[in-house]
């Protein structure tokens, strides 16, 4: 039995929430200009509604809705239904993820699919073990739900690459560039002139795609690979803080603003996780 219970782990990891509501017909939840993070809701049973007046629409068994940071939430249990069955997660993406979150061309609303049934249980199965991982307390309780969260977005996914992938090409062009070019400095009018688009509509499009902006992007890029040069190897802080192309003092700011520790403390964590 799936509990409302929802527990954290380590400060790097304070990016999922996740929980399971069985509402009655009366539920209803709004936040006018969204969170900021991403959210997903699998429509268990019942029947549930997102949006108002003419942009609304009824979710039913086997239906995913993934929301962007932003976005305004209007979602409850649908008018005529006898309630409204959910399991749901807040999250912070791992960076590699952003690519297998365009599930539409546009993000002005929340964006719907319904799996198949194959792709339903395994979906559904790896959101279950997501929401109990990060409602326990075992070891690597966090990390285990991210990964089991992880394979719910690749599976619903591979369902939306069926009608072809949707992300703005100037998009990937910039993407590609900012993962090649981490040490070298990059600017939003630098990476704007590259795909010939005004420094102002590379941003909305970056933050309707994939729901950060773009310099947000690039740190998140940054970190992450600052992360596994932590872990891999012994090259000094500040030699990692130049090698992703960030001064010594805004990295450790930074990435401590990111993982809630010091880069110093996250490689003892790692060797202190693989030692054991």
């Amino acid at each position: 039995m799936i509990k409302d219970r929802v527990a954290l782990d380590l400060p790097e990891y304070l990016h999922l929430l996740t929980g399971y509501y069985h509402k009655d017909a009366a539920y209803r939840s709004v936040r006018e200009k969204g969170t900021d993070d991403w959210q997903v809701i699998a429509t268990l049973g019942g029947s549930g509604r997102f949006g108002s007046g003419e942009s609304s629409f009824v979710t039913q068994r086997r239906d995913i809705v993934l929301t962007r940071p932003g976005v305004a939430h209007d979602y409850g249990s649908a008018p005529g239904s006898d309630g409204w069955e959910l399991l749901w997660a807040h999250f912070q993406p791992r960076s590699h993820w952003y690519n297998w979150l365009i599930w539409a061309p546009d993000g002005d609303g929340p964006m719907s699919i319904r799996l198949s049934e194959e792709r339903w249980e395994r979906a559904l199965s790896a959101l279950r073990r997501s929401h109990h991982l990060a409602s326990g307390a075992q070891p690597h309780g966090l990390d285990f739900a991210m990964n089991a969260l992880e394979e719910t977005i690749l599976v619903c996914h591979s369902q939306v690459m069926q009608g072809q992938p949707t992300m703005d090409e100037r998009v990937s062009q910039a993407l590609r560039y900012i993962h090649t070019h981490l040490a070298e400095k990059i600017s939003v009018p630098f990476l704007a002139d590259m795909t010939a688009l005004s420094p102002s509509r590379l941003a909305h499009l970056f933050q309707k795609q994939l729901g950060v902006a773009p310099m947000q992007y690039l740190d998140l890029q940054r970190i992450e690979r600052s992360k596994l040069l932590l872990e891999r190897t012994s090259s000094g802080i500040k030699h990692i803080a130049e090698e992703v192309g960030m001064d010594p003092v805004y990295f450790s700011l930074r990435f401590k603003q990111h993982t809630g520790v010091s880069p110093r403390e996250y490689r003892q964590r790692a060797i202190t996780a693989t030692s054991r």
